[in-house]
C-alpha cells in the first residue's frame, strides 16, 4: 500500500517502538567503536533513519527503548526530536544485557493497543509499516514482516529463519534447517506480545525471539510478505557497505 492509498483509506497509525539498547559489538568490533545506533549511513545515524521511516509511516510517537551508554543515545535522540519536530521519546532499560525482549517489554507501560515494533539497525521501506497495518485490519494476532527471497539474503548465516504453514507462523530462530522466509525485524504488535515475553523471561530467555515463539505456541503470530521492496540489517561493515551501494543505485534511473 502506498502512503496515499494508505490516507486515502482512514487507517489510524499506531505508536512505534524502536529498539536500540544493545552494544552492537559486531558492528562496532570492525568500525570505530562508535555507538551502533549512531553509525552513519550516506549522513544520517541509523536510528535517525528509523524514526524517520516510522514518521513517514505516520506514527504519531515514537517510544525508543535505551541501555548502552544511554545518555549518549538520550542527547541524539533529543536533537532529532527538535530538529525534526518528532515526538520521540526515550525509554531506559536497566536490564539490557539480558536480551532485546526486555527492551521490549520496558514500553508496555508507555502504549496503549497494537504498536510498530522495529530495531534500530535495520534500514528498510517506510511503506512495509503501513502494509502491516493495512493486513493488521482483518487478522488480530500479531504481525512480523517476512521476505521471501531466501536466497538473496546479504548474511544468511546470522539472519532469523522462519517457517510458515500459509500465512501462520510456525516456527522461527536462526538455527532453523529448514525455512520458507526471513525475519526482517518489522512487526505490529498486539498487546498480548508483553505476556509472552513475561513468560519466556520467566523461563530463561530474555529474547525477542523468545516472546515471538509464546506467540507462535498459542496460534498467535502471522507473516505478512514485503514482496520485493527493500530491507538490510547494519549488522557488520560489511552489511553497512552493501546498504550504501544498494542505497545509492537506488537512486540512477534506470534505462
Amino acid at each position: 500500500m502506498s502512503q496515499s492509498e494508505f490516507y486515502t483509506a482512514g487507517l489510524v497509525a499506531p505508536p512505534a517502538v524502536i529498539l536500540a539498547a544493545g552494544q552492537g559489538e559486531r558492528l562496532n568490533s570492525q568500525a570505530d567503536g562508535s555507538l551502533k545506533p549512531l553509525t552513519p549511513l550516506l549522513g544520517l545515524t541509523l536510528i535517525e533513519r528509523a524514526a524517520l521511516a516510522c514518521q513517514t509511516a505516520g506514527a504519531p510517537d515514537c517510544y525508543i527503548v535505551v541501555g548502552y551508554r544511554q545518555e549518549v543515545m538520550r542527547g541524539h535522540i533529543e536533537a532529532l526530536s527538535r530538529r525534526y519536530r518528532m515526538r520521540l521519546h526515550v525509554v531506559s532499560n536497566p536490564h539490557w544485557q539480558e536480551g532485546n525482549g526486555t527492551s521490549a517489554r520496558v514500553v508496555e507501560p508507555y502504549v496503549q493497543g497494537d504498536f510498530w515494533l522495529l530495531m534500530c539497525d535495520h534500514v528498510f521501506d517506510s511503506t512495509i509499516l503501513t502494509d502491516l497495518l493495512s493486513a493488521s485490519q482483518a487478522s488480530g494476532d500479531s504481525l512480523l514482516a517476512v521476505d521471501h527471497r531466501t536466497e538473496e539474503i546479504f548474511d544468511p548465516e546470522d539472519a532469523t529463519k522462519v517457517q510458515l504453514n500459509g500465512r501462520l507462523i510456525t516456527a522461527i530462530g536462526k538455527e532453523l534447517a529448514e525455512y520458507d522466509a526471513i525475519d526482517t525485524g518489522l512487526f505490529l504488535c498486539r498487546p498480548d506480545l508483553f505476556q509472552a515475553l513475561k513468560e519466556s523471561q520467566a523461563a530463561g530467555d530474555g529474547s525477542l525471539s523468545g516472546g515471538i515463539r509464546q506467540l507462535i505456541a498459542a496460534g498467535g503470530m502471522q507473516a505478512v510478505s514485503i514482496g520485493e521492496r527493500f530491507w538490510i540489517d547494519i549488522d557488520t561493515h560489511d552489511s553497512l557497505i552493501h546498504a550504501e551501494q544498494t542505497l545509492l543505485a537506488a537512486l540512477i534511473p534506470r534505462p
